[in-house]
């Protein structure tokens, strides 16, 4: 077992996925009839334990709550619907907390927990996932902020995948006419409307490849049932007509909206972002990962033709980057066009401009 695991008792397989994304801890889920011997006599004792609440009665909860501490001397905490509460906060009130600030707050009190946060483990999450992303055909949603490498991660998982010499087709939604979206998304028929003469639409020119919707939080909420009902079928009807056309693409969605605050406020549909989320890739902002600075700058210098030097990197390391990757790359590239004029093949500190 891995070192910086944690228990997750429960028959949801779900709850221990939504568990897992809030915590950063990566869980091993066991089903209530198992046997604590089984469990935590390891060599590497897990982290803590949770315990499913909505999965338990007053009574088995008791009973499981009394074979842990008699068994293994780790922290037990009660978990449901994003929410924790510690076994010892249980006598003062029944305190819970909420999402991940929340588990933070539990997870201060205990020794050992900190270490297996994913904020520092990021990168290799991340590759995992392309990987995961490129081998199969499970729906794929990239979140993060605008310029943080959503539409560069999509070109990847297309690159790694059997799709890579077909065509990789890349729509924002934000982009789509208002009155004519369905006819962009699945095409239409020559007489379909007024002045159509047969088009093709984006899941058409994306058959037997890639199709990148970006910006999908931009969708009206009126064609979301449909895009849901093509999605489950795999299949689409041309605008103007009843006929079937099954379809072949590897389907990747991104935004840099708070996707779950619009399903709340259900301005998304819930059962089509769970079905465009079968596997999710967050994205953090630049400033999260200022770590991997040195080696995107000089990368970015690389596709241009140019080094980058130390006290160049340097002076990139003291900016800030709203823009995320998407600025650093537009500064180097500026960088990049100074240095030549000079006649140098190295950027140097005076060929980065000025913040505006």
């Amino acid at each position: 077992m891995e070192k910086g695991y944690a228990v997750f008792i429960s028959g949801d397989r779900v709850s221990c996925m939504h568990c897992q994304e809030e915590t950063g801890i990566s869980l091993r889920r066991v089903n209530k009839n198992f046997k604590i011997q089984n469990v935590f006599n390891l060599k590497d004792n897990p982290l803590c334990c949770f315990i499913d609440f909505a999965d338990f009665n007053q009574i088995e909860l008791m009973n499981i709550v009394e074979h842990l501490e008699q068994f293994a001397s780790v922290p037990v905490i009660l978990y449901v619907n994003g929410k924790f509460c510690s076994i010892k906060n249980m006598s003062d009130g029944f305190s819970w907390y909420k999402g991940r600030a929340g588990w933070n707050t539990i997870a201060s009190s205990m020794t050992g927990i900190s270490s297996p946060k994913k904020c520092n483990n990021w990168r290799l999450d991340f590759e995992t996932k392309l990987e995961l992303a490129a081998c199969g055909n499970e729906n794929v949603l990239i979140l993060g902020p605008s310029g943080a490498g959503k539409t560069w991660a999509a070109e990847e998982i297309h690159k790694k995948s059997s799709r890579k010499n077909s065509a990789f087709v890349n729509a924002s939604a934000a982009e789509f006419n208002s009155g004519l979206i369905e006819s962009q998304l699945f095409g239409s028929i020559k007489g379909a409307y007024t002045g159509a003469c047969g088009t093709k639409g984006l899941f058409e020119e994306a058959d037997g490849g890639t199709l990148l919707i970006d910006e999908v939080a931009e969708l009206p909420y009126p064609l979301q049932s449909k895009l849901l009902r093509v999605i489950e079928r795999r299949t689409y009807c041309k605008v103007g007509s009843t006929k079937e056309i099954p379809f072949n693409c590897k389907l990747i969605f991104a935004t840099n909206a708070d996707i779950k605050t619009l399903v709340a406020k259900k301005k998304f549909r819930q059962d089509l972002y769970y079905r465009i989320s079968q596997l999710k890739i967050e994205l953090p902002a630049l400033s999260l990962h200022m770590e991997d600075l040195p080696h995107l700058a000089r990368e970015f210098a690389l596709c241009c033709g140019v080094s980058c030097s130390a006290a160049a990197l340097e002076k990139l390391e003291h900016k800030t980057w709203p823009g995320n990757v998407r600025q650093l790359r537009n500064t180097v590239e500026l960088a990049s066009t100074s240095c030549k004029v000079h006649g140098r093949t190295e950027i140097l500190p005076e060929d980065i401009m000025p913040d505006d």
